[in-house]
């Protein structure tokens, strides 16, 4: 998945305007989202439910 996708595909608290991903109850900012996905999602350490 590329960051483009993992962005767009990420819930945006249009409030607070941070992201919200289970584990990250206070929410995220863009460069803390970025950090989640080059820690988890390019390694292959996260699965992420997508539609199908």
């Amino acid at each position: 998945m590329s960051w483009e996708e993992f962005q767009a595909n990420a819930h945006r608290d249009k409030e607070r305007g941070l992201y919200v991903i289970d584990g990250f109850e206070r929410g995220l900012n863009d460069a803390e989202l970025r950090a989640v996905y080059e820690r988890y999602v390019q390694t292959g350490a996260l699965v992420v439910n997508e539609p199908r």
